[in-house]
C-alpha cells in the first residue's frame, strides 16, 4: 500500500464514534471550493480497499453520506440528520495513496428538510457523484 497523503492544513478529525470509527477518518476541511458548502476528506486507508486493489465502493458511498450529512446541519441549531435518500454514481476508482475529498451543494433548504449534492473526487479524478435529502432534526 502506498504512503498515505499528507492531510491538508486545518483538517479537523470528525466524530469518531459508532459507524465513523469503521470508515474513517473523516476530516472536516475549512476551505470550502467556490459553489460548494462543505468539504471533507479521507486518507485511503489498507481497510478503505477491496479485493480488485481500488477504494470499495460501500466506502465512496460512506463517505458521501456522512460529508452530505454534517454539511446539511452546517449553520442550524440542529444536532441530528437523518438520511432520507441517497443516489450515488460510481465514475472512476480510488486508489491506494489518494487524499479522497468530498465537495458539498446544499441545493435546496427548508426548516427539517435539506436537498445536496456531492462530488467525490481524488485529484482532478471524479470518483463518485451523488445525491440525496436529509432530514435535520
Amino acid at each position: 500500500m502506498s504512503t498515505q497523503p499528507p492531510l491538508p492544513a486545518g483538517a479537523e478529525e470528525i466524530s469518531t464514534a459508532g459507524f465513523n470509527l469503521y470508515v474513517g477518518p473523516i476530516y472536516r476541511l475549512p476551505d470550502v471550493r467556490a459553489g460548494a458548502d462543505g468539504h471533507f476528506c479521507f486518507p485511503v486507508a489498507e481497510k478503505h480497499m477491496n479485493s480488485a486493489g481500488s477504494v470499495h465502493g460501500g466506502m465512496l458511498m460512506s463517505f458521501a453520506d456522512v460529508a452530505m450529512s454534517q454539511t446539511a446541519r452546517f449553520g442550524t441549531d440542529f444536532t441530528a440528520s437523518h438520511t432520507v435518500s441517497l443516489n450515488c454514481d460510481f465514475v472512476g476508482p480510488g486508489r491506494a495513496g489518494d487524499l479522497v475529498e468530498a465537495h458539498v451543494r446544499v441545493t435546496r433548504r427548508t426548516r427539517t428538510i435539506v436537498f445536496l449534492s456531492c462530488d467525490v473526487v481524488a485529484g482532478d479524478r471524479t470518483l463518485l457523484v451523488a445525491s440525496g435529502v436529509w432530514k435535520i432534526a
